[in-house]
């Protein structure tokens, strides 16, 4: 399953993406910071980058792009 998690790179994300990835799952990571990029990539994550998560235009061409099935939000 591919699965979209917001806040990626933050306390709850960093847990949650490579407990996906090591159930089998694809996942596509969004931060905010290029810079954090290469963390994603070490999790295991497709990095998502500077999509602003209140525009909801953006995100949904993001979940629409990446043939999403399940979304998650990682940070609090």
């Amino acid at each position: 399953m591919r699965v979209f998690v917001a806040g990626a790179t933050g306390a709850i994300g960093r847990q949650l993406v490579p407990r996906l990835v090591a159930a089998g799952h694809e996942v596509d990571g969004m931060t905010r910071y290029e810079s954090k990029q290469a963390m994603l990539e070490e999790l295991g994550a497709v990095p998502v980058v500077a999509v602003d998560g209140g525009d909801r235009a953006a995100l949904r061409h993001v979940l629409r792009a990446g043939h999403i099935d399940r979304t998650g939000r990682g940070a609090v």
